[in-house]
């Protein structure tokens, strides 16, 4: 068996994770002469007595071989530090990972991309602001790396795919489980049209105390990190210190200061985090990562030029922010109150508006 045979093998131990196997490849420089000498090297590093007979187990004849042909029938892919297409950024940062587990197009980690994070339960303005900042990062030509959750993840990894983007999704869990639950069809997308990765094995189920680490691969494989609305202690922060750490840059949009949304970014900007109000912020810092910048902003001009009446008095009330579809419906004559939701989807389908969570609609 190879190498990366024995370190997958090894990694689907309980209790045996990427900190003890890493500090046996460090004093075996090979995971098959560890398992030759188990005995040594367990006592050496005080490792429980129910990973030594795993370890032995699968030593038995034919018990390795069983667990990997398993892993091919199940399609289960995975790339590691041994492989010459391992992301290159993920060897330089902190703590990183030995392996990732993943569905759909590896190349996606080699491209240009920028993490996107924010809040789980964002305002309108939130919402919004990640509808307007991704779209034209995606126009740009940047991967939308995020890590699958309510809120800001879901919105950043939804509006790459509807303009027709490429999204990384980056789990607290195996990649064999959806978490959240309700993502099931956001997964599924993200996996035929972009790429999952987890460097947890399949069948580890989504504990908490995962999810603080994947931040750190988020910010790994990104260029930068821009944060979106974000409580004073948001989980989302912890993936801006992470990019610090990494000597990456953090970008965060200001927002309103009677918000408790606004705390993280406040801080985060007093703290030398880059203020940014437009993507050609973004754009301008990272513009040695991709070969042309688009007109940004020409796009929506555009397409209000072929709007009817209608539509033009529906765009004059809708904002930037968000307005809920039921406030728009008082601020109509009836006789465009009737045709409401017919207008709305033909402005969404136009590119001009972007429909949220809850009801609210927003100008891209």
């Amino acid at each position: 068996m190879s190498e990366r045979d024995w370190l997958y093998l090894l990694a689907s131990i309980p209790g045996l994770g990427r900190v003890k196997l890493r500090m046996i490849y460090e004093r075996t420089g090979s995971f098959t002469a560890a398992v030759k000498k188990w005995d040594t090297i367990s006592c050496e590093l005080g490792l429980p007595a129910v990973i030594t007979k795993a370890i032995f187990d699968l030593q038995k004849e034919g018990a390795a071989y069983i667990i990997l042909h398993e892993r091919i029938a199940k399609g289960i892919q995975y790339v590691c530090f041994l492989d010459d297409d391992f992301p290159e950024q993920l060897r330089h940062i902190p703590d990183p990972p030995l392996l990732l587990f993943y569905r759909g197009d590896l190349q996606l980690l080699h491209k240009p991309a920028i993490g996107v994070v924010g809040s789980r339960k964002p305002t309108p303005y939130g919402r919004a602001s990640c509808a307007h900042f991704v779209k034209e990062l995606v126009q740009a030509g940047l991967v939308i790396i995020s890590g699958v959750a309510y809120g800001i993840d879901g919105e950043a990894h939804e509006t790459t795919i509807k303009n027709n983007g490429k999204t990384v999704g980056v789990l607290g869990c195996g990649i064999d489980q959806v978490y959240p639950l309700r993502h099931r069809a956001l997964y599924e997308k993200i996996a035929a049209l972009g790429l999952l990765i987890s460097e947890y094995p399949p069948g580890t189920p989504p504990v908490p105390g995962l999810f603080p680490e994947r931040n750190r691969i988020i910010s790994g494989l990104s260029h930068g990190t821009l944060v979106i609305e974000a409580a004073e202690k948001s989980g989302s922060l912890i993936t801006a210190d992470c990019a610090l750490e990494q000597g990456k840059d953090v970008f965060a949009i200001p927002g309103p200061i009677f918000s408790s949304l606004s705390a993280g970014p406040h801080n985060l900007i007093k703290q030398g985090a880059k203020l940014v109000t437009r993507s050609a912020d973004i754009l301008e810092e990272l513009g040695h990562f991709f070969h042309t910048k688009p007109e940004l902003g020409s796009s929506q001009t555009a397409n209000e030029n072929f709007l009817n009446k209608e539509e033009l008095t529906i765009i004059e009330v809708v904002t930037h922010e968000g307005i809920h579809v039921d406030d728009l419906v008082c601020q109509l004559e009836p006789d465009l109150r009737k045709s409401l939701h017919q207008i709305l989807f033909r402005l969404e389908a136009k590119g001009v508006l972007v429909s949220l969570a809850g009801g609210y609609f927003a100008k891209r």
